[in-house]
């Protein structure tokens, strides 16, 4: 058989498996899995070439971008059922840990001709973009230090346990993998579990695998428990398909608010965040043993087309008419607006439109601006904000109440 001419995109799959479900990633538009393996050179007195490299636990970085078009990714990157999404909505500190697959299509038939899979990836930071004239979308980063390619198909068996159990069934024999341990992972309840590879029962935090069957050394009752592992399936290939969500969102659908004002003129939004995770390691493990997270931080820009004082005025003290001289970031000086942006369903043509996503932040604080004017070209306004609390809180479109 001929080797293959090279992988074009649309044989290429990225499912992300959170501590709800996994979610074949739709409207993706990029991916890269990469692997830095920090290493030294070793010298020594007498001797004239290197006595060779030293390596140490390896970075594996997961970045993707997607279409923003409602909460899937979002939910599933935060273990949340995007069909029982909380009214309440679910602020960015919940952007926990996943699993990374990337799956690869053969050339000539629709089975899977390789696998790639990260173990335990924890959501670094985010960004979301919104333009008057482009799309909509949402980028992640996420960091972790296992990353394997895999002959066959990583497979995903989930389970609800509607009474206490400790015992599943796995629906393929899996490969043992070079560390020893059968699964790649198994979340319970949305913790990793540890697998016992030295025989006997599993204590607490713990499974065992012998042939199909999973046990785990705790009893799960009504929480998804998960085995993610590498086993001949030859699963048929099916391409993504998510014909429920708008097909993307263009700046004519998003409304930006601040505070209680609708914003006219608006060109671009962005929407920045960082979770401030500190990699845990320790003696004797190969691996991360896991990642802190701190108080994030959520910052980004606002640009419009400058027309008068009536947004100089909001965001230097909430309120117009606000005075006759403004300073933003003068001072001790804070407007405590929120900012608000709603995505609404390209398809719905009978006003008011239906809004399938918001992104709102309690409160922001200017820390810098910038006004431009090119011949021939209209005059923007830049603005600098970084919220004062560290909440983005995401819904499923439209809550009744906001915190």
């Amino acid at each position: 058989m001929a080797k293959r001419l090279a992988i074009p995109s649309k044989e290429v799959e990225l499912v992300i498996v959170g501590p709800f479900d996994q979610f074949k990633a739709s409207r993706v538009q990029r991916l890269a899995l990469n692997t830095d393996i920090p290493n030294t050179t070793i010298d020594e007195l007498g001797n004239s070439k290197h006595v060779g490299d030293v390596g140490d636990i390896p970075n594996v970085t997961l970045t993707f971008s997607a279409f923003e078009v409602g909460v899937k990714v979002f939910g599933c990157l935060t273990g949340t059922d995007p069909a029982a999404y909380p009214g309440t909505g679910v602020d960015i500190s919940e952007l926990g840990e996943v699993d990374a697959i990337v799956y690869v299509k053969d050339a000539d038939t629709a089975v899977y001709a390789k696998s790639a899979h990260a173990h335990r990836l924890q959501v670094r930071d985010f960004t979301f973009t919104y333009s008057v004239d482009g799309e909509s979308t949402e980028d992640y980063t996420a960091v972790g230090s296992e990353r394997r390619w895999l002959k066959f198909d990583v497979v995903v068996d989930r389970y609800l346990p509607l009474g206490p159990t400790t015992v599943y069934t796995l629906t393929h024999i899996p490969w043992q993998l070079k560390n020893g341990n059968n699964a790649l992972s198994v979340i319970a309840g949305g913790e990793y579990l540890l697998e016992n590879t030295s025989g006997g029962a599993p204590a607490t935090g713990e499974y065992r695998i012998v042939g199909v069957t999973l046990t785990t050394g705790d009893s799960y009752t009504g929480v998804p428990v998960i085995a993610i592992y590498h086993a001949t399936a030859a699963h048929a290939w099916t391409d993504v398909s998510d014909a429920a969500s708008p097909i993307a969102i263009r700046g004519k659908d998003v409304t930006v608010h601040i505070a209680a004002n609708d914003i006219a003129r608006v060109q671009n939004v962005t929407i920045n965040g960082n979770l401030n995770v500190q990699p845990v390691k320790e003696m004797g493990n190969r691996q991360i043993a896991g990642y802190q997270r701190q108080v994030p931080t959520v910052d980004g820009t606002l640009t419009v087309l400058d027309t008068d004082t009536e947004l100089i005025e909001i965001l230097t003290y909430g309120t117009t008419p606000s005075g006759i001289e403004w300073m933003p970031g003068e001072g001790c000086v804070v407007s405590g607006v929120s900012l608000k942006i709603q995505l609404q369903d390209p398809c719905d043509i009978t006003a008011p439109y239906e809004i399938v996503k918001t992104v709102y932040i309690p409160a922001i604080t200017i820390v810098g601006d910038s006004f431009t004017s090119n011949v021939n070209n209209n005059a923007t306004q830049t603005w600098n904000w970084k919220s004062s609390d560290a909440q983005c809180i995401v819904y499923s479109g439209e809550p009744l109440v906001y915190p």
